[in-house]
Parts: C-alpha cells; sequence; structure tokens
C-alpha cells in the first residue's frame, strides 16, 4: 500500500496541498506574472536595435508623455473618489429605504454593468458631442448657446463617462455589504439620538469598510486600464492617458520599448492600490484568527 503521508524534500515535508495549488499557481504564473516581468524587462530595451538595458525609453516617455501620466493620475483619482462617494450614498439609499422606488431604481442601476466600455464610449460621444443631445436639450432650456457649446471632449466629459459607468459597478459591492449588516446597529444607534449622517459614518461604513475598499480598487485598476472611453472621447489631444499612449507608439512606430516603459509606469500606480489591498486583508485575516 502507499503511504498517504507527506513526501519528503531534503529535510523537510512537502505539504500535500501542493499539488492541488500547482494548477491554479501555474496558470497564474504564465497568464499575469510571466507578461508583467516580460514587460518590464523589453521597457530597458530599445526596440530594433541590439545592446544592453537602458534607460532611454524611460527617458523618452519622461520628455514626452510626463502630462499624460498626470492627466491619467489626476482622472483615476479624481473618478475613483467620485464613484466611491456617490456608491455609497446611493448604497445607503438601497440599504435604507427598502420600497418599491428604491426596488426600481436598484434594478436600473445594475444595466450599466452589462454594457461593454466600447458600446459606452460611443453613447458618450453622441451624447456630449458639440451638437450632441446634452447641448441640444440645454439649448432648448436657453442654458447653452449652440454657436458656443459646450467642449466636454476632456477631463469632464471623460469623468462623466466613467461615472456613469462605474458607479453601478461599485453599489453593487457596496450595497452588498451593507445588506450584511444587522438593523440591530441602526437600531441601537437612533435609539440612543443618532442622526442619519452619524449612522451612516459611524456605523454603517466602518462595518462595511472591506467592501469599500475592495469597490474602490476594482474601479481605481479598471480606469486605469481603459482603452477604448479615453480614446473615443479624446483621440489624439493632448494631455489623454496613457492607454492611448500605449497604442499610439505600438500602431503607428512599432515601438515596443517605449509602449511597455508607459505600461510600467501603469503598473506602478496599481501597485500601490493592490499592496494596500493585500495588507488590509492580511491584517483582516490575522484579527479573525487571533478572535
Amino acid at each position: 500500500m502507499t503511504s498517504l503521508q507527506p513526501k519528503m524534500w531534503g529535510e523537510r515535508k512537502l505539504p500535500p496541498y501542493v499539488l492541488l495549488l500547482f494548477p491554479a499557481v501555474t496558470f497564474m504564473v504564465l497568464m499575469y506574472a510571466w507578461p508583467f516581468i516580460s514587460s518590464v524587462l523589453q521597457s530597458f530595451i530599445i526596440s530594433g536595435k541590439e545592446g544592453g538595458l537602458t534607460l532611454a525609453n524611460y527617458v523618452k516617455v519622461w520628455e514626452l508623455y510626463r502630462k499624460d501620466i498626470a492627466f491619467t493620475f489626476a482622472v483615476t483619482i479624481f473618478n475613483t473618489f467620485l464613484v466611491g462617494v456617490v456608491a455609497v450614498i446611493f448604497s445607503v439609499y438601497f440599504r435604507l429605504r427598502q420600497n418599491r422606488v428604491s426596488a426600481l431604481l436598484s434594478a436600473i442601476f445594475k444595466l450599466p454593468i452589462f454594457i461593454p466600455f466600447v458600446v459606452v464610449s460611443q453613447m458618450m460621444n453622441s451624447f456630449l458631442a458639440p451638437h450632441g443631445l446634452l447641448n441640444t436639450a440645454l439649448a432648448q432650456l436657453g442654458l447653452v448657446n449652440l454657436d458656443k457649446p459646450l467642449q466636454l471632449f476632456n477631463f469632464a466629459g471623460l469623468s462623466f463617462g466613467f461615472a456613469w459607468k462605474q458607479i453601478p459597478f461599485a453599489v453593487l459591492i457596496i450595497h452588498g455589504g451593507f445588506q450584511m449588516i444587522d438593523n440591530s446597529y441602526i437600531e441601537a444607534a437612533r435609539s440612543i439620538g443618532a442622526k442619519l449622517p452619524s449612522v451612516i459614518l459611524r456605523v454603517l461604513v466602518p462595518m462595511n469598510k472591506s467592501s469599500i475598499i475592495v469597490a474602490l480598487v476594482l474601479v481605481y485598476s479598471q480606469i486605469i486600464g481603459t482603452f477604448t472611453l479615453p480614446y473615443m472621447l479624446i483621440g489624439g489631444k493632448v494631455p489623454t492617458t496613457i492607454t492611448v499612449d500605449i497604442a499610439h507608439r505600438v500602431n503607428y512606430f512599432r515601438d515596443f520599448g517605449v509602449a511597455n516603459a508607459l505600461g510600467v509606469c501603469s503598473y506602478i500606480m496599481v501597485l500601490f492600490t493592490a499592496a494596500y489591498y493585500l495588507r488590509s486583508k492580511i491584517k483582516e485575516a490575522r484579527q479573525e484568527v487571533s478572535q
């Protein structure tokens, strides 16, 4: 009979769950870790030239695209904050006002989640155009002169598009966390005279902190990695987002070195939130174990 005891690896025992983890770890390495490492290495190589590693690609990124990097970071931070605040407000409303109106609004809110970004981009392109639906409607109300319409193919229009797409996604996550909070906590806070803002800020939000963090991290990452919305609203204007610059370097110049350097810049932006998220989850896991 074969022994069920863990095999020996040198002087250490090989845990039996290693074989179970092997397929998942292999998939993660091939699909995520290897492309990431390859992209970082390629960012130090000049496309079409032989030679060692160089920082020339990063120098070119700094000279040509530093405004775009700052623009990308500003758009991401602003929209993540905006989406977080609005999503919490709507999630609280859906949690505390459980009636037909809130149920209908909650169902309507889920629709943008299933609309691809390319469709959202085309919608926003038609809605925010100088003579699009928004400017035409405002002109009918006498708020805008169509000879000088609002110019929204910029930071403002991009923020509107991201908010329209990402708020329902964040509400879905945050509202699910609020639903897990027992009504007894809310009733206890109200019984001692807590007003609605206090109930939200001192009871609901702290108890749903993990869901809010997850929603913000996912929204932040999606905004940085979105290509179609910035491309269709801003296109080749300056400033634009990093994703548009990457596509421009690859499609027009076949310059994979600079494109990978721009990709590394986006990785760095995302790594901060990923590190914070992992740190918070590890902290929560340690607290659960200690309890």
